[in-house]
């Protein structure tokens, strides 16, 4: 179903250096002994520590809002008022930025989250995942470039972001994995990055589909409406720990 976030690729998106993928891609671990594990289905086990994650059931933990925005050939025309700050930015930006379907190095990729980490995450203080773009790149861009949609966003050969989108999809809805950018760039090139996203995969998908964002709140869900919603679904997380 479109509403499940979760497939191999969103799993890679969601992993530091230190966590360990099962075999099967149900879940991974978090510690070298195993111990502490992150799940996405309502679990019990032998384990310290079990993290579940993307719950359509309530339980006891916090919730987040899942959104899937839907694209067909109308809002590529970005017609309307409503999407006039779209229009702008892609008519600003179309002028000086190169998009490429692979990075000049991986190397730079790593200087750009970095940078990110310097001026978005001190910005808007929230919780970074920097760790998880870098091990992404480092251990599994090469292998899955392939079965993914990856822009690299560039201005005078200086790289300015990146999104990644998995092709792996179901009733034409595709997952949003990771995107990075350099706020110092200049306004709106976020909603740029996203827009030349979508458009790629129209272009390649040649009809409608749908992309599942993940779960999000607050400025960052906000954000992610600018774009036509289709479907917006509560999610939960929860942690159960041995000895509670």
């Amino acid at each position: 179903m479109i509403e499940d976030y979760i497939n191999k690729h969103t799993i890679m998106g969601m992993l530091s250096k230190r966590y360990t993928p099962f075999d099967n891609w149900e879940g991974f671990y978090k510690n070298k002994n195993r111990t502490k594990v992150t799940v996405f289905k309502d679990f019990d086990g032998d384990f310290e520590e079990i993290n579940c994650s993307y719950l359509f059931n309530k339980v006891k933990g916090y919730n987040s809002t899942l959104l899937i925005s839907n694209f067909n050939e109308e809002f590529f025309k970005l017609p309307s008022r409503e999407y006039r700050e779209i229009r702008e930015a892609k008519n600003k930006w179309d002028k000086t930025i190169s998009i490429q379907t692979a990075p000049n190095s991986i190397l730079e990729i790593i200087e750009l989250i970095n940078k990110w980490d310097e001026l978005s995450g001190k910005k808007y203080m929230f919780t970074r995942h920097s760790g998880y773009d870098r091990n992404f790149f480092q251990k599994y861009w090469e292998s899955e470039k392939d079965n993914l949609y990856s822009l690299f966003f560039y201005h005078n050969n200086n790289l300015l972001g990146y999104s990644i989108v998995s092709k792996i999809q179901n009733d034409d809805c595709f997952r949003y994995v990771i995107r990075k950018m350099d706020i110092s760039a200049g306004r709106n090139i976020g909603l740029y990055i996203d827009y030349k996203t979508f458009e790629n995969i129209w272009k390649d998908h040649n009809k409608d589909f749908y992309i599942n964002w993940g779960a999000s709140s607050g400025k960052v869900l906000k954000y992610k409406m600018k774009f036509p919603v289709f479907k917006t679904q509560k999610v939960w997380f929860c942690k159960k720990r041995k000895n509670d």
